[in-house]
């Protein structure tokens, strides 16, 4: 099958006229907006990239050199918006078939959200794909080239949402696991609550209820998940209040999918994979660990040692002491010597964690 062309019309020219700073130029990390913008679909593979400019363009410009990218300035943005959307659509070359439109103030769009719209667009077999979060349409969305003329030849007022609301029958909606498709920042609380997401290295809690969606999570084993975080968060508060650094978000994301992919066999390390492919390699490695680890008792204790042991002190959805978890583990199973040996050894990690927490927090 011959391979779709795409291309993305990045919108960078307005005046931030809400914004206490000038919205491409904000740093997220040792990116700006822009950059992040950019590096995003290079990574996702695009086609072709139009970076479109308007205030302050030369301080922007410089950040592209010698890049592949097609940069063009909208000498009328102070007009609105949909002129820079018609300046980057005069710029997409004969072959793209399909192409992104995204305002630069929503910056931490995931690489993973562009790869699935684009694997999504023939299989849904619609001109106009809305990304969406739990039922929510965000950005970019991805509109066939067919509408092209539709987008240059458009004299109504209301912007691209309210033409695109014209050819409604020929949209869809691709529900994704990326809350940061909803998240702008238009104001400087925006921006900062923006930096606080960017800084998680793991799912929020709304993306991991998406992830429980997509994946089709029993609710027998959502509730267990959800008692494994609470118990976690219990251990881990107790820990950081004596000091010790540990990444709550992180492990509370690991707890409430380590059992993603439970039907499966392997499932610890079959969930760490998910969550590898996903962009959070962090929570897969925790995830990946939660049924056999290796504890040393003089270490400090891990992420990985908590969802351990706060996995073994749930059974269900209930919280249980380790010793009758154990026992009750041993009678299920104490026909069988070659699970017991496996068991055994399960246990005496949790313990030992166990003793290595109780040592920390007195």
């Amino acid at each position: 099958m011959k391979k779709q062309k795409y291309g993305v019309i990045i919108i960078a020219a307005g005046y931030s006229s809400r914004m206490d700073g000038f919205k491409p130029l904000l740093k997220f990390g040792r990116q700006t907006a822009v950059e992040r913008v950019v590096d995003l679909y290079q990574q996702a593979g695009i086609d072709q990239i139009i970076l479109v400019l308007g205030h302050r363009a030369d301080e922007i410009r410089p950040y592209f050199d010698n890049q592949p990218l097609d940069v063009v300035v909208n000498e009328n943005f102070a007009e609105g918006m949909y002129t820079s959307i018609v300046t980057g659509v005069t710029q997409l070359n004969d072959e793209i078939e399909a192409f992104f439109i995204h305002p630069v103030d929503i910056p931490l769009i995931k690489r993973e959200s562009v790869k699935d719209l684009m694997a999504a667009s023939p299989r849904l077999g619609k001109g106009i794909i809305y990304p969406s979060f739990l039922g929510e349409r965000g950005h970019p969305p991805l509109i066939n080239i067919k509408y092209r003329s539709a987008i240059l030849d458009n004299k109504q007022g209301g912007g691209l949402k309210r033409l695109l609301a014209l050819y409604e029958a020929d949209a869809a909606e691709l529900p994704l696991i990326d809350e940061a498709i909803l998240m702008d920042m238009d104001t400087r609380a925006d921006y900062e609550a923006l930096l606080i997401y960017d800084a998680l290295k793991a799912p929020n809690l709304c993306e991991c209820y998406a992830i429980w969606e997509k994946h089709q999570l029993p609710e027998n084993i959502r509730r267990h998940c959800q008692k494994v975080k609470q118990t976690a968060t219990d251990l881990v508060d107790q820990l950081i209040d004596k000091g010790e650094t540990l990444n709550r978000p992180v492990l509370q994301a690991a707890a409430l999918l380590h059992d993603l992919a439970k039907s499966e066999k392997n499932h610890a390390i079959k969930g760490g994979e998910i969550l590898r492919d996903l962009g959070y390699p962090k929570v897969g490695a925790i995830i990946a660990v939660h049924m056999d680890i290796l504890v040393d008792p003089d270490t400090a204790v891990t992420e990985s040692e908590i969802l351990y042991l706060a996995d073994k002190l749930v059974k269900n959805d209930r919280l249980i002491d380790l010793a009758t978890r154990k026992e009750m583990v041993f009678q299920a199973y104490r026909d069988n010597p070659q699970a017991l040996k496996k068991i055994s050894r399960r246990y005496r990690n949790a313990e030992i964690i166990l003793q290595k927490i109780q040592r920390m927090i007195g």
